[in-house]
Formats: structure tokens, sequence, C-alpha cells
């Protein structure tokens, strides 16, 4: 479990290190400015709570909480 939980936060990170070094600066902002790092900016935090949002309902199908499947 908290092998996943890692790989997620890792993924996270390494999704906006090459999203705001790479692509913001060199592709984003020459072709479409202001207007399109707004909408960049948003998908990423979006993308984000999507990816972290998982993690909760991992714990309830597994029944994290109950002490039936859980693994201490």
């Amino acid at each position: 479990m908290k092998k996943r939980i890692s790989l997620r936060i890792f993924f996270i990170g390494s999704l906006h290190m090459i999203l705001y070094l790479y692509i913001v600066p060199f592709i984003v902002y020459p072709a479409f400015g202001k207007s399109g790092i707004s909408v960049v900016v948003i998908l990423a935090v979006l993308i984000s709570a999507v990816v972290l949002g998982t993690l909760s309902f991992e714990n309830k199908n597994k029944g994290d909480g109950n002490g039936k499947y859980r693994k201490d």
C-alpha cells in the first residue's frame, strides 16, 4: 500500500516538474500565451486531484478501517 502511495506522489511530482520546467515555457507559452498557461495549470491541478482522490476510493474498496482485510 505504501509503495502505491509513494509511486502516485512521485508520478504527480514528475508530472509537475516536466510540465512547469519544459512544456509550459517552451511549448505552451510561445504558442498560446497567458491563456494557455492558465489552461495547463488548471489541467495539472485536476489530474493531481484525481490521482490523489483515487487513494480514498482504494481504501474504501479494500475494506480499510473495519479490520477485515487489514495488513499490519
